[in-house]
C-alpha cells in the first residue's frame, strides 16, 4: 500500500486545517475496513474540501473511503488500497426542507435519528427504518442502499430519492436530479451512487420526497405452520386490494430473535409468522384488521393477532435492526442479502435451508415480501466447524441463488472480515454487466482513488 508521506499531511492540513487532519491510533481503528486501516482521517466541512482533497488523492495515487459513522464499513469487500479515510460528520446540515412541497434537502453527514425527529415536528418522515438507527447516517444509508420494511409501500431508496449531489473521483463537483418531485432535468445519474459504496463518488447533498405522518397505525402477525402457506397468505395479500405498509416473513429461527421480550410474549416464535402493518384514517386500520384476519384464516393461519401500540413499537425495531440482533448473538455470523422475485421464495429458502444443514449452520431468514431476503447463517455454538468448510458453504450460497429457476441476486451483507479473502466471496461470481459496471467507475473514478476493490468484481 503505498502510505502517505508527511508531506502529504501537510498539504491536507493546508486544505482543512490542522485540527481536522487526524492520525490518532484510536480514530485510526475505528475507521478500518475489513482489517485494513487508513494512515490519516480528513474532515472536510464542504463539498469544496473534498473535491481538492480528492484531486490531490488522484495526483498522488492515494485511495480514499468515504464514512460517516462507521455502520456500514463492514459491508463489501475489503479495499485493495486505503491511505485517506474521508470523514463527512462535519457535513450534518438540513440545507432545505419545504413541508408544503414536501421535499428535503441534507447533508450526507446527517444522523438519520436526528432528521427523523425534525421531520416529525411537521408530522412527516422519510422511511429510511434502517439498521443501527442510533448512528446511521443518510451518507451511509445511501451508499449502502440499506433496504427498509417500509420498502413494500414506499419502495427502495431510489424511488423517493429526488436527486444529490456529489464529488467524482476527479476532484469534479456535479449534480443530478433535482430538489422537487417533478423533474425532468435528464439522466438519473445519481442513481448510479445509490448502493455504490462510495466507489463512484462522494454524496454531498441528497435530496429526498417527505410523506405524511398517518393518522392511525395497525401491526398484525399471522402464524403459519410452514413455508408455503405463509407465503400463500403474502400472494393472497398482492392479488387483494389491500396495500400494506410493511409484509414481512420470519421463519422459526428469526422469530426467536424479534419475538424476544416481554412486549412480544403473546406471539409464537417457533413458526412462520408474517408480520404486517397498515396505516391511514382509523376506519381505513379497522377494515385492515377484518379483511386481514379473514385472509388469514382462509390461508389456514394458527393464529392472527392484531398486537397493541407498545407490541407494536418493539416488534417494529427488532425488524428494522435485525441484521444487528443477529450480530449481537452471534458475532461470527453471515447474513446475506439477496434479491429474489416473490414466486420464488419458498423455493429458494428450502435450498438455503438444505445448505444451512449440510455445513452444520443454524438458519435464520427474514423475509421483505415485495423482494429482498435476509438469510443469515450462525454456526452452532461449540461447534468447530473448518474455515474451508465456511467458505465452501457461501459459495453453495451463491450456487443456488444462480440457479435459472430461482434467478436471485445475493451478496454476502455481514460477515467475519477473515472469510473475505476475494470479491467472489462477497458478491458471487463476475455478472454479464461487469464490462459497464467497470466503464461507468472508469467514468466517475478514472484514476480508482474511491474504495478501490470494495465494490462487485474487484471495482
Amino acid at each position: 500500500m503505498n502510505r502517505p508521506a508527511q508531506a502529504s499531511f501537510t498539504r491536507l492540513e493546508e486544505i482543512i486545517g490542522v485540527a481536522h487532519v487526524v492520525t490518532n491510533g484510536a480514530e485510526i481503528t475505528a475507521r478500518e475496513v475489513c482489517g485494513a486501516r487508513p494512515a490519516v482521517i480528513v474532515k472536510p466541512a464542504d463539498a469544496a474540501e473534498i473535491a481538492e482533497i480528492l484531486r490531490f488523492a488522484a495526483a498522488e495515487r492515494l485511495a480514499v473511503i468515504p464514512t460517516g459513522s462507521g455502520t456500514k464499513l463492514g459491508i463489501g469487500s475489503p479495499p485493495a488500497r486505503y491511505d485517506i479515510a474521508l470523514d463527512l460528520s462535519r457535513m450534518n446540515r438540513v440545507l432545505a426542507y419545504d413541508p408544503h412541497d414536501l421535499t428535503l434537502g441534507v447533508e450526507p453527514g446527517v444522523r438519520i435519528e436526528d432528521l427523523l425527529r425534525t421531520l416529525a415536528e411537521k408530522k412527516q418522515f422519510v422511511p429510511l427504518v434502517v439498521p443501527f438507527s442510533d448512528r446511521a447516517t443518510i451518507g451511509g444509508i445511501v451508499a449502502a442502499n440499506s433496504s427498509s420494511p417500509l420498502r413494500h409501500a414506499y419502495g427502495a431508496v431510489r424511488d423517493f430519492c429526488l436527486g444529490m449531489e456529489f464529488v467524482t473521483g476527479e476532484g469534479v463537483q456535479a449534480k443530478s436530479g433535482g430538489r422537487v418531485v417533478k423533474n425532468v432535468t435528464g439522466y438519473d445519474l445519481h442513481k448510479l451512487l445509490i448502493g455504490s459504496l462510495g466507489t463512484l463518488a462522494v454524496i454531498t447533498r441528497v435530496n429526498f420526497r417527505t410523506f405524511p405522518m398517518p393518522q392511525a397505525e395497525g401491526t398484525f402477525v399471522a402464524s403459519f405452520s410452514s413455508p408455503e402457506a405463509a407465503f400463500k397468505f403474502c400472494g393472497a395479500i398482492s392479488h387483494s386490494v389491500l396495500t400494506p405498509q410493511m409484509v414481512e416473513v420470519a421463519d422459526p429461527g428469526a422469530g426467536r430473535l424479534i419475538f424476544s421480550g416481554e412486549a412480544a410474549a403473546r406471539i409464537i416464535p417457533m413458526q412462520w409468522s408474517v408480520v404486517l402493518s397498515a396505516a391511514g384514517q382509523p376506519s381505513v386500520v379497522e377494515r385492515y384488521a377484518r379483511e386481514l384476519g379473514h385472509m388469514a384464516g382462509a390461508a389456514n393461519a394458527t393464529n392472527f393477532l392484531p398486537i397493541g401500540d407498545i407490541e407494536q413499537h418493539f416488534v417494529f425495531s427488532r425488524i428494522q435492526e435485525f441484521p444487528r440482533l443477529v450480530l449481537d448473538a452471534a458475532p461470527d455470523s453471515f447474513i446475506f442479502r439477496i434479491g429474489v422475485l416473490p414466486t420464488r421464495m419458498p423455493f429458494l429458502l428450502k435450498e438455503l435451508n438444505e445448505v444451512a444443514g449440510q455445513h452444520r449452520a443454524v438458519l435464520a431468514t427474514l423475509t421483505r415480501a415485495s423482494g429482498i431476503v435476509f438469510a443469515a447463517f450462525v454456526t452452532d455454538a461449540g461447534s468447530t466447524t473448518p474455515t474451508g468448510a465456511i467458505a465452501n458453504a457461501l459459495k453453495e450460497v451463491f450456487r443456488v441463488c444462480a440457479l435459472p429457476e430461482n434467478g436471485a441476486q445475493a451478496m454476502l451483507e455481514w460477515g467475519p472480515t477473515e472469510m473475505k479473502t476475494s470479491a467472489e466471496v462477497v458478491w458471487g461470481q463476475s455478472r454479464l454487466d461487469f464490462e459497464l459496471m467497470h466503464r461507468v467507475k472508469k467514468s466517475f473514478d478514472p484514476h480508482n482513488v474511491l474504495a478501490p476493490g470494495r465494490f462487485a468484481g474487484g471495482i
